[in-house]
This record gives structure tokens, sequence and C-alpha cells, in this order.
């Protein structure tokens, strides 16, 4: 077995070039630095440095042995920093999700809420699409999330956690051949009259939108799709900008509404009501601070 402080020292040999400056580093003396050196290299029966030169140049071997050392110190020094989180429970590192409305609109207030209550937990948010999401926290990439949409993820609790509804919105001063709009709604058979705007396919919004439209005989295939944009901030600029309409959160375009620039235009038949989604692990013990996120939003709904 490979002593881990023997590799520690080894990689400030290296990054230093120097035996006494390293030893001065980890508060060894010299010769036991060299010591270590000298065990390491007759456990792979290498040379790891030239001993031929007053500098401390680096074999080959050397060189390739440095760069996976400083991959095992890093993560043995990542392992200690995670493990000593647990001894304080109220302070940390936390790695958090969101899918494009929550992380957009909802995510940014509850954590304003949470860093009230644990300042000294450090939250990083990573803002995707809901599969690459959750995807990312079934990976261990991330520790929670909250998403739109239920996903095939037989690893993951998924908890409804806040509510939302997508609404048909257009700009106010569009004109759409073939729809009278005066009269206040559509009928399902109009919608394939419509230049549409819709997210991308692993969008939680556009899941949610095709399994309704479905429900009232509305193929989404048929529609008339003018562009497929990779945000909820796209889609919203893009019909502000008169390019078609879209199935949007009503979170989203509130502004806008109450501005009269944006309408909702009801559907007959379609009502678009979702809930969000905080999903973590259900095979894995959660660290101190992502159970503290979990047991916030669950008071918080």
């Amino acid at each position: 077995m490979l002593d881990f402080r023997k590799l520690q020292v080894f990689t400030l040999v290296m990054e230093q070039r120097s035996f006494s400056k390293a030893a001065e580093l980890c508060y060894l003396t010299q010769p036991t630095v060299s010591g270590h050196i000298k065990l390491l290299e007759e456990h792979f029966d290498l040379t790891l440095f030239d001993r031929h030169t007053r500098e401390v140049v680096p074999t080959p071997a050397g060189t390739l042995l440095y760069r996976y050392a400083k991959r095992i110190v890093r993560l043995v020094e990542e392992m200690e920093r995670e493990m000593a989180s647990y001894k304080g429970g109220r302070k940390g590192k936390l790695r958090l999700g969101g899918s494009t409305i929550p992380g957009q609109y909802i995510l940014p207030f509850l954590l304003s809420d949470f860093n009230a209550k644990f300042p000294d937990v450090r939250v990083a948010v990573q803002i995707a699409d809901t599969r690459i999401i959750a995807e990312m926290v079934a990976e261990g990439e991330l520790e929670a999330a909250i998403i739109g949409a239920k996903v095939l993820e037989s690893n993951l609790v998924h908890e409804p956690c806040y509510e939302d509804e997508i609404i048909l919105v257009i700009r106010k001063d569009f004109k759409i051949p073939k729809i009278n709009l005066e009269k206040g709604f559509l009928e399902p058979e109009e919608l394939k009259y419509l230049p549409l705007i819709v997210r991308e396919k692993g969008s939680g919004t556009w899941l949610t939108t095709k399994k309704a439209l479905r429900a009232i005989g509305a193929s989404p295939e048929r529609l008339n799709t003018v562009a497929e944009l990779g945000s909820t901030e796209a889609v919203r600029q893009a019909v502000k900008a008169g390019l078609g309409a879209a199935f949007i959160s009503r979170r989203a375009v509130q502004e806008e509404l109450e501005e009269n620039i944006l309408v909702d235009i009801p559907v007959e038949g379609l009502s678009i009501k979702r809930n969000f989604y905080l999903v973590y692990p259900s095979r894995k013990t959660l660290s101190p601070t992502a159970q503290m996120f979990v047991n916030f939003v669950k008071e918080s709904k």
C-alpha cells in the first residue's frame, strides 16, 4: 500500500524543485524527505529524480507519477474538507440545481431566505433543462435540485414543492390569419394556425405542455413550430419581438401581462397546471447541508 504522506511530500518536491523547501513546508527534516522519496522509488523500482545535477530534475517516471499523485492529493484533501463539514453541521458547501423556471424565478428568492438562516453555507447553483439537471443529481454531481417535471430516474426522490401554470401568450398587437381572437379563446383545432415558439426537447415546460395538448386531441407534431429555443428567457423575448406565440410559465411573463404587452390566450378544454419537484438521491445519505436544504424547502412550501 502506498503511503499518502509520501505522495504528498513527493508532490511538494516536484512543485518546489527543492528537497529543503519541501521539508520546510511539510515540517520535516531534509533527510526524512529524502527517505520518503527513496521509499517511493523502491516501491515502483524506478528513479523519480535525476541526482546527477545540483537542481532537482524529475525523470520521465517522476513526471508521470506527479500527474497521478497530484490528483490523489487533491482528492484526499477534498475528502478531508467534506468530512470536516459533517462536524459543524450548519456550514459547508452545497451544490444545487434548477431547471429553467425554478432556477430563474424560485431558487433566487428561496436561497436568499436559506442564506439568512444558514449564513455559513456556500451554495453553487447549476441551471439547465430538466433532464440534464435530473441526470446530474442522479450521478452525484449535484446534491439536490428543483425541476419542472418528473423524470424516469428510479434512484431519485420527487417531492412536489411549488405550483405553476403554463399559459399560451402572444404579443397584444399580433395578427393571426384564419383565427378570430375577438371571441376570447381558441379551439384546439385552431392551434395549428399559430406560429409557435417552443422550448427544446428536454424542457420540463415543453414536456408538460405536450402531454396536456395530446389530452385534448391536439397533436404537438402537427403544430406550426417556427422556432425551438434553449431557454425561457429566449422564448419570452421572441414572443415580445412578435415572432409568434408560446406556451410559457405564468411566472416568467407576469410583468408583461400586467403591462399589457403580452396577452394570455385561453384554449378550450386546456388547463396546464403543474408541480415543480424537489429531487434528491433516494439511495444515499445526504450531506448535512443538503439535508438542511431539503428540510428548508419542505418547511417553506
